[in-house]
């Protein structure tokens, strides 16, 4: 538990620490402080994965050195026994061994007591057996007993001899089984301390890896907690931002209609025809939607076409400044003048442009001749008024 709290603690410290202090944050501060709180806090997760998959990994070592280790105790088991059946053995033997000893010992005192007797007696004493026989049968009997007597002495000897060789053979082979054996359980006992050895240090790593996992996920919730209370302030910033936009853009665009409502007041049927060959029956295509001459699409027309000869000319609607004369892409050689107070005209799919930027044209002075330049389907003016840059049906300008 108390390391528990330590590693909170430290948590805190170190996720404190790698916070990044605002003062009076921007926008873009915060974006960026809040995008570096959620990256902070995916690899402070990915920590946490690795250990965890650490985790995972040493509790299958684990389980199988717990295994490894219960087998190898079983098998040190097994030979403890068959050490305690192979010293019994050789116990047995030993006992064995001691009777068959004092029976050889008892034999021989036997034999040589005997011996003795027939030292003290002389040759004669042993003669004198075969030589009270009465008969020739009961001396070739008396003959054959002393010979069997002889006889069974060295057949005992020999027996008890060699049991006691067998004896020793098999406590030989005991003792050798025993050192064996023993060897075996030295190995097995290594062994064993081994798998205790490297368990008891898997563990220990165990241990760390979990005060780790806990370590990770303390600072995880912490940063997590900063990371929200930081996308709190962003999103609250944020909207005060949208909100503030969409203000400046509603002022603006109240402002504009303010412009064009006062442009289209003090312009209101004021602007000169701009083909003064032609007439309102040669308006060919008049402003807003339609379906384009060329793509054969649904669009919406910017200004106003007015058929007209070739070569014939254009006509300044109202005094200004040319601001722009040469090519504009699908428009082909266009002019435009501006007239102050945010209104321009605009003169399109010229022949030719009698102007230059810069110019201080006069209402009603020819500016360009007709033509058909540009993405068109033959002679015509493209004309078109726009107030604060934004295109307007030029028909309340000419009165129409």
């Amino acid at each position: 538990m108390r390391k528990k709290v330590f590693a909170v603690l430290l948590a805190v410290v170190f996720v404190m620490s790698a916070l990044p202090v605002l003062a009076n944050p921007s926008l873009g501060d915060l974006r960026n402080t809040y995008e570096e709180a959620l990256a902070y806090v995916e690899e402070q997760q990915a920590e946490l994965a690795v250990t965890q998959a650490s985790i995972m990994e040493v509790s299958n070592e684990l389980r199988e050195l717990d295994e490894r280790l219960v087998s190898a105790v079983m098998d040190m088991h097994s030979i403890n026994t068959a050490l305690h059946v192979t010293t019994v053995a050789m116990e047995q033997a030993k006992l064995d061994i001691a009777a068959t000893q004092a029976e050889l010992d008892r034999q021989y005192d036997v034999i040589v007591d005997r011996l003795r007797d027939m030292q003290a007696q002389g040759t004669m004493g042993l003669l004198s057996v075969v030589f009270q026989a009465t008969s020739l049968r009961d001396f070739l009997l008396r003959l054959e007993y002393v010979n069997n007597v002889a006889r069974q002495d060295r057949d005992m000897v020999a027996r008890l001899q060699a049991t006691e060789d067998r004896l020793l053979y098999i406590q030989g082979v005991h003792e050798s089984q025993y050192n064996a054996v023993d060897v075996i359980r030295q190995r097995q006992q290594s062994y064993v301390d081994y798998l205790a050895y490297v368990e008891a240090e898997r563990y220990e790593y165990f241990e760390a890896l979990q005060y780790d996992e806990y370590r990770w996920e303390a600072m995880i919730a912490l940063s997590q907690e900063h990371a929200d209370y930081v996308g709190a302030i962003f999103r609250e910033a944020y909207e005060a931002e949208q909100r503030r936009i969409a203000q400046d853009r509603a002022r603006v665009q109240a402002e504009r209609r303010a412009a064009e409502t006062a442009a289209m007041a003090n312009l209101n049927g004021q602007l000169l025809w701009p083909v003064p060959s032609r007439t309102l029956s040669d308006i060919t295509s008049p402003f807003g939607p339609r379906i384009h001459p060329i793509s054969r699409r649904q669009d919406n027309h910017s200004g106003m076409d007015i058929r007209a000869t070739s070569g014939a000319n254009i006509v300044a609607a109202e005094s200004g400044v040319v601001i722009f004369s040469g090519w504009s892409g699908g428009y082909g050689l266009t002019v435009i003048i501006d007239h102050g107070g945010g209104v321009h005209t605009l003169y399109a799919h010229n022949s030719s442009n009698l102007v230059n930027v810069g110019d201080n044209v006069s209402r009603g002075q020819v500016i360009a001749l007709i033509g058909s330049t540009g993405v068109s389907t033959g002679p015509h003016l493209h004309f078109e008024v726009r107030v604060n840059g934004r295109a307007v049906n030029p028909a309340p300008f000419l009165g129409i």
